[in-house]
């Protein structure tokens, strides 16, 4: 039997070099299209949390009007409480102002809660990295710093409130101040309190009544301070806001 043998021509160099640029080319072009795939997964990353970032700092600037008017308050009651405490004599309506003031030192929340939800998000998935935008990165970072701050303030205006608190229940008869919005204090409870006892006060010692006016001018300090770290913190989200909006614009 005649065996046929099949014969195969050598390749040319040229057909091993063709041969290597194309296996070559492909398994670029797979590795462009991987990596293009995840530039713009990181991007739409990056575009989700710059939105978020928009909202969570419009809702810090609500915050901030919100808190800082309740700070005005506390501000103005202080004011007022120490013109009254040092009256030589109180009339009634020096008295309900009294009782108002103190009132309002007491029960107005200043604490500003800020949005933490996109920060968190950015720092637990490493999400900084997504940020392109060196500007936004920085101003980010000097936000959260001045986060830190008034939240140093913050610890230091409740030590000098509970110091309000230990001394108004020395002087005043807190039972009358009231849960009800319309009014600071309940004016028939303060007037039964006056027949039965004599005195709208725990004390008539005057010096106790100054050392009160020293504490709250003390709180109302600290009060103030905050609220303008406040307004600053406001300025720093607006220009976030500003950068981040330019950022997405593009």
């Amino acid at each position: 039997m005649e065996v046929h043998h099949h014969s195969h021509h050598p390749k040319s160099w040229k057909e091993y070099l063709q041969e290597f640029f194309m296996l070559f080319f492909a398994v670029f072009l797979g590795f462009m299209a991987e990596y293009y795939l995840e530039y713009r997964a990181e991007r739409h990353k990056e575009h989700d949390f710059l939105n978020s970032m928009l909202i969570d700092l419009q809702s810090d600037l609500k915050e901030v009007d919100a808190k800082n008017a309740k700070m005005e308050e506390i501000v103005s009651a202080g004011n007022k409480l120490s013109d009254v405490i040092y009256k030589p004599n109180l009339s009634t309506q020096d008295i309900d102002s009294l009782y108002s003031a103190s009132e309002i030192i007491i029960s107005r929340v200043y604490n500003i809660d800020f949005s933490t939800g996109t920060i968190d998000q950015l720092r637990n998935a490493g999400g900084f990295r997504l940020i392109q935008n060196e500007g936004i990165v920085r101003k980010i970072s000097d936000y959260e710093k001045g986060k830190i701050t008034m939240q140093v303030q913050l610890e230091e205006i409740i030590e000098r409130a509970a110091n309000v608190h230990r001394i108004q229940n020395r002087l005043l008869h807190i039972s009358v101040f009231t849960k009800d919005l319309k009014s600071s204090f309940d004016k028939l409870k303060l007037e039964a309190i006056r027949k039965q006892t004599g005195s709208v006060f725990l004390t008539s010692d005057k010096n106790a009544f100054f050392e009160y006016a020293n504490y709250v001018n003390i709180m109302t300090g600290y009060v103030a301070h905050y609220e303008r770290m406040a307004k600053a913190q406001q300025q720093q989200a607006q220009e976030l806001i500003t950068l981040i909006q330019e950022d997405l614009a593009h």
